[in-house]
Formats: C-alpha cells, sequence, structure tokens
C-alpha cells in the first residue's frame, strides 16, 4: 500500500498524450470562443527549494495577462475558519478502532512528544485530515518553495488582481465529506507508510521534474488504495466544477491559472474540459 504524498502535498504536471492533446510540458495556452488568450500551468504546490525554478519565461508569460487565478485566492493571506478544522457531534475515536488509536498514540508520543491525554486535547475533536497533514510534514524536505505563493507575490508586486476557483472552506470540506471509511483509510495508510513517505515524495517530486505527466496520472490511478482513484471528489468534480468558472473568467480578462498539476491531464481532466468546451488548448514549451 502506497503513501498518499502525492495527493495532499505535490499535485503535479504537465502531459504527454491525452485525446488529441500531446505535449510534455506545464504551460497551456487556452482560447475560448469569443474570450481572451489565458494561460494555465500546472504547479507542485511543495517542492524542495533546492529544484525550484521559475522561468523567466512562465514569469513573463503571467505578467502579460490580466489577472492570476489559483484554486484558493491569495494562498499565503486566505481566511480559514476554524470550526472546518473541527468535527461535528463526533470525536476522533469514532473514525478508529482500540487498536488504531493506540497506534496513533505511539506515533503522537514518538513524533510530537505527545502523551494519550495531550494528544487528545489537541486533537480529539480534530478533523482526521488534520492528522494525516502533521504525519505528512515529516516527509518534507528541510527547506521548500511554493510556486503559489512565489506567483502571489509577484502578482502583488506587480499589481495584479488575484482570484480563486475555490475558498479554502470549500476546499478543506471536501475532506471532511468523504465517507467516514476513506477518511479513516487516509489516515491509517499515511501512518503505515511513514517509513517510506520522504521516498515516495522524492519519486513524486522526480517525475514532476521530469515533465513526464502521463507517467505520473498512471501512477497515481494504479495505486488501488489511493482517494484521488475511489473518490472523485479530489479531482474529477472539483475539474467539472472549475472549467465553467474558468470560462467565465476568460470571456472578460486574460487570466493565468495555476492549479495542481494532477487536474490537468485524463479524459476528465482541465485540458481535455477546455476542448469539449470548445476552448483551443496549445501546449507552450519552457
Amino acid at each position: 500500500m502506497k503513501t498518499k504524498l502525492n495527493l495532499l502535498l505535490i499535485l503535479f504536471i504537465s502531459l504527454k498524450s491525452f485525446g488529441q492533446i500531446a505535449t510534455n510540458t506545464m504551460l497551456y495556452e487556452v482560447k475560448s470562443k469569443g474570450g481572451k488568450t489565458s494561460y494555465i500551468y500546472g504547479t507542485m504546490h511543495v517542492i524542495d527549494a533546492e529544484y525550484f525554478n521559475l522561468q523567466k519565461k512562465l514569469v513573463k508569460t503571467m505578467l502579460n495577462t490580466e489577472q492570476l487565478c489559483m484554486e484558493i485566492p491569495g494562498v499565503t493571506s486566505a481566511g480559514l475558519s476554524p470550526d472546518a478544522l473541527k468535527l461535528k457531534g463526533k470525536t476522533l475515536q469514532y473514525f478508529f478502532n482500540t487498536k488504531q488509536m493506540d497506534s496513533l498514540f505511539v506515533w503522537a508520543e514518538t513524533n510530537l512528544l505527545m502523551n494519550k491525554g495531550a494528544f487528545l486535547d489537541n486533537f480529539g475533536e480534530m478533523q482526521p485530515f488534520v492528522i494525516m497533514q502533521f504525519m505528512l510534514q515529516t516527509a518534507l524536505p528541510d527547506r521548500t518553495r511554493s510556486y503559489e505563493k512565489e506567483f502571489e507575490r509577484i502578482a502583488k508586486q506587480n499589481k495584479m488582481p488575484i482570484a480563486g476557483l475555490e475558498s479554502i472552506d470549500e476546499q478543506l470540506s471536501i475532506f471532511s465529506n468523504m465517507p467516514d471509511k476513506i477518511q479513516t483509510m487516509m489516515v491509517m495508510s499515511t501512518l503505515r507508510n511513514m517509513p517510506k513517505a520522504k521516498e515516495e515524495f522524492e519519486k513524486m517530486q522526480s517525475i514532476y521534474l521530469s515533465g513526464d505527466l502521463l507517467k505520473l496520472y498512471e501512477t497515481m490511478k494504479s495505486e488501488k488504495d489511493n482517494p484521488a482513484t475511489s473518490s472523485r471528489d479530489l479531482l474529477e468534480n472539483r475539474n467539472t466544477k472549475w472549467v465553467p468558472k474558468m470560462i467565465e473568467m476568460m470571456r472578460d480578462k486574460s487570466v493565468f491559472f495555476a492549479v495542481g498539476a494532477a487536474h490537468l491531464p485524463g479524459p476528465e481532466g482541465v485540458l481535455m474540459l477546455l476542448e469539449k468546451a470548445g476552448c483551443k488548448v496549445t501546449p507552450i514549451k519552457l
């Protein structure tokens, strides 16, 4: 069973061959009917700072548009309701049996230096995905960078409007609305695979840097226990919601879209959905 780092932390890249779109780049030109020319770039949300590379051509492309649009508007200042992280009418024990809770207690004592009581005081009423995020932090390099944060910094520096395809509360609700069984499976799978977490992060990062989105897409879909495969809420359903918003935005202005690259490929990926909606999608080499 493989870790879910590829799901939460890295969200991916470009495309080798889906439908009539064939390329190995992360940047695409999008022309909608009657709209202005826009662009979409597939990001890796968190990457080792050593490998972070924001090409001058990419920055120039963004600055030649009228608006930056990311998954969440203003990632460095997005408002988060504390209630979005808490369980409603449940406790953590509702999701995990005694044996599973004991495993979480051991992890907390080893990694968070919390005994059973302290762990329950801090996490007993938190959504399961909050615990998973703490687990995944241990797999990250000491120094990381974010494409979204850098795009936002440049946009603000150039007084460029910033929009979003969804709110942070909407994004978090994706996890809280998942079936209880899926939420439990995600946490326990992550816990079981902690020894390989760093290795998996480096593997997915390597695929991202290689520009082979087809390989990454196939890898992700081949993981039978991957929530991205078992639940459509993380990718396909969001893609379907995003595309009409993107087309509406492109009617009035030229937009630079920056979203996790896992959203781009596949028959229900953003690129194919844009084409089906009548847009012309053209890969751009960086």
